[in-house]
């Protein structure tokens, strides 16, 4: 399985930033932590503690610097140098949970690290559901996104704007934490 193209975009830019370090939040299947991990960074994986117990038997675990339950989060400070998150903000419906994922990431981040976000991206043609009168702001609906609305969930949390880049139906944006954020 291929890494997301953000990942494959993007990694030699963070190797070349010295990251090392990489915390693939919302790890799935495991594609974008393997191919991090064969590329030379050390990759904790942390999803849902359901997705965490499917993908523990897998050979290819012991290549990751860890799996974590994404619960376990708040508790610990990985302090790493990149925080990946293809398509969480996609399937998490409630403003609480974005708001803990992205308190979680910051916490566990380094200061002056990135995150590197990849989303579907607004397709104005198409509306999210037949019963749907809220024309994909609902949270039962696939939520999707600019930039600009990006931007306006992650930069409270102390980020700046890097870059963006849209792809078909994906937009991926990479984030600096300030170095300076408490």
């Amino acid at each position: 399985m291929q890494a997301a193209t953000s990942i494959l975009r993007y990694y030699k830019f963070f190797r070349q930033r010295n990251a090392s370090t990489v915390l693939d939040y919302g790890a799935g299947k495991l594609r974008n932590a393997l191919f991090l991990s064969g590329e030379g960074f050390d990759v904790f994986a942390a999803d849902l503690p359901e997705q965490i117990e499917r993908i523990k038997g897998e050979p290819a675990v012991g290549r990751l610097a860890g799996l974590i339950e994404a619960t376990q989060l708040e508790r610990t400070r990985l302090n790493v140098d990149l925080v990946i998150s293809n398509y969480v903000f996609n399937i998490i419906p409630d403003g609480r949970e974005k708001q803990h994922y992205l308190k979680n990431t910051v916490r566990n981040l380094h200061r002056g690290g990135y995150l590197l976000v990849e989303v579907r991206c607004r397709q104005n043609l198409v509306p999210c559901g037949s019963n749907c009168t809220h024309y994909m702001k609902c949270s039962s609906c696939v939520k999707t996104y600019s930039h600009e609305e990006l931007d306006k969930l992650v930069i409270p949390y102390g980020f700046s704007h890097i870059c963006h880049y849209y792809r078909h139906r994906t937009l991926a944006v990479v984030y600096q934490l300030a170095e300076n954020h408490d």
